[in-house]
């Protein structure tokens, strides 16, 4: 069984579905995926996101997590301590002075046992590298030591899925580093399921599965390789592609024979060396 899946799910802010948001998505994620979702705005990107625990409920279709349908009220907690979320400004989900204090702010709610939330703080610090920050002033922090602090806050709940929508989108570059070296290792590591909302192509390459929405449908689901090799239908949909891919479009313009499903800076130099040792030979 899918750990969150999608079923015939529409959704209009109106309830008028003539005006809908989402329109008849159908998606599965598995527990322990890496999943991208991207999308320019207005797409319905970060409008699935919230449907996926429980925040946004569908006007049509169903939406369920780890069994439970976000339509039931009584499952609607034990939802999202499953499938916890981290938004776009960091500043907006810090809610105490002191960082552990903000980490052990949740579980503290939950009414669980002192000795419990002490251990589930300190192991929460040292997953996402804040743990000598634990007794700094939470405001103090830089964007992406903050957003590192609120994903804290969720492992603290001990959550099989983090659902993070734009979570880079108001850091700067050392800042989306750190947030997206702390979701990898999450997902690697700690086998949490991750659904990264994001419209950063980079970003999106460092997933396992990337779903392409535009005008509330799913328009591509596959892997990174297969999504990003299709540069002229994402741009014709107003989205970008990682930078390597892009250098293998321009270059294929000027009838170089090179591969499209090229992603990562390492693949990239791969492909140009290889270019490099066949005009030695032909020279």
């Amino acid at each position: 069984m899918a750990f969150i899946k999608t079923e015939n799910l529409s959704f209009a802010y109106d309830d008028d579905l003539s005006h809908a948001a989402l329109k008849n998505i159908n998606i599965e994620i598995n527990e322990g995926e890496f999943v991208a979702i991207l999308g320019h705005n207005g797409s319905g990107k970060s409008t699935l996101a919230k449907h996926l625990n429980g925040i946004l409920l569908p006007t049509e279709g169903r939406v369920t997590v780890d069994g439970m349908d976000t339509a039931d009220d009584e499952a609607l907690i034990k939802i999202r301590r499953t499938a916890g979320m981290v938004f776009q400004n960091p500043d907006n989900q810090i809610v105490a002075s002191i960082v552990e204090e903000d980490v052990a702010f949740a579980p503290e709610n939950l009414g669980i046992d002192p000795l419990e939330i002490r251990k589930r703080v300190d192991e929460a610090l040292e997953t996402v590298g804040m743990t000598k920050y634990k007794n700094h002033s939470a405001h103090m922090l830089s964007g992406g030591q903050k957003q590192r602090v609120a994903i804290a806050g969720l492992l603290a709940m001990k959550p099989k899925c983090i659902i993070l929508d734009e979570p880079t989108a108001m850091l700067d570059p050392k800042g989306r580093k750190e947030v997206m070296k702390t979701i990898k290792k999450l997902n690697s590591e700690e086998n949490i399921t991750i659904v990264l909302i994001t419209h950063y192509m980079d970003e999106a390459a460092k997933a396992k599965r990337v779903i392409v929405m535009n005008k509330g449908e799913v328009m591509l689901d596959d892997t990174p390789h297969y999504v990003f090799q299709n540069a002229g239908l994402l741009k014709s949909i107003g989205l970008d592609v990682p930078q390597s891919t892009e250098l293998m479009f321009e270059l294929r313009k000027q009838d170089i024979k090179v591969p499209l499903a090229v992603i990562s800076d390492d693949e990239c130099v791969t492909v140009l060396k290889e270019i490099l040792e066949e005009d030695r030979v032909t020279d």
